[in-house]
């Protein structure tokens, strides 16, 4: 079960609202991991009628790990560009950067620099603008704020093709009060004991209903009578 003060708050921010909430808004509310949020959810359906929970899937755009890299440090080709003093970069050099083959390739697409490959002292690299704009950068900074809206599917996609976002399912919960809604937890009772029955306490219970479509426990195997054992080993 999740932890007690989880599940308080998520059913105090409940009772704020009219209607209901979504997960992951109790999540960024609480800042709390969504998964947390979808265990108290189960947490409070286990505990009969305190909550409705009704589960939806949506997608969305997340940055992978050289996503989130990038929107740190800056493209392969800005970086690449940046790297390039005025009077220019070896290529062999420029190449031996982390960020070498592909931010040349791109930078070459975007027209930021060029090779001179006549140069005297074997080809060399040069800047052909004095300023860049890293576009690909301030992309993924709009993802990585959930504006992901901001930009059209063509942008997304070309993002994606170079591995730089996904699109992920995400699995929430839109939440509702129950029948039985409380902001305090009470634990339900799973038997009814004899002491509870004496003493009338079983009144003020909240017992755990009974699943009467549960399947029993399986009975043993039976055993063949030694007789019989001896029978088949003579046969």
């Amino acid at each position: 079960m999740a932890d007690t003060g989880l599940l308080e708050a998520l059913l105090r921010l409940l009772e704020k609202v009219n209607g209901g909430i979504e997960s992951q808004d109790v999540a960024a509310d609480l800042g709390v991991d969504h998964q947390l949020i979808v265990g108290a959810v189960k947490s409070l359906q286990a505990l009969g009628e305190v909550i409705s929970a009704e589960q939806k899937s949506s997608k969305r755009w997340e940055l992978t790990g050289e996503g989130c890299e990038i929107a740190e440090q800056g493209s392969h080709e800005a970086r690449v560009f940046n790297a390039i003093p005025d009077k220019g970069l070896p290529q062999n050099e420029l190449m031996k950067m982390p960020s070498g083959k592909v931010g040349f390739s791109k930078a070459m697409s975007n027209k930021w620099i060029r090779l001179d490959k006549a140069h005297e002292g074997g080809p060399r690299v040069f800047k052909t603008v004095e300023t860049i704009e890293d576009t690909v950068r301030d992309k993924l900074q709009l993802v990585q704020k959930g504006l992901s809206a901001k930009l059209e599917d063509k942008e997304k996609n070309e993002l994606k093709k170079r591995k730089l976002l996904s699109e992920v399912t995400v699995k929430s919960y839109w939440i509702t009060k129950g029948s039985s809604f409380s902001t305090t937890i009470t634990k339900q009772e799973t038997e009814l004991t004899p002491e509870m029955i004496a003493s009338g306490s079983w009144k003020e219970k909240k017992f755990k209903p009974y699943n009467f479509e549960a399947m029993g426990v399986a009975p043993d195997c039976g055993h063949l009578h030694p007789l019989m054992k001896w029978h088949r080993s003579c046969v």
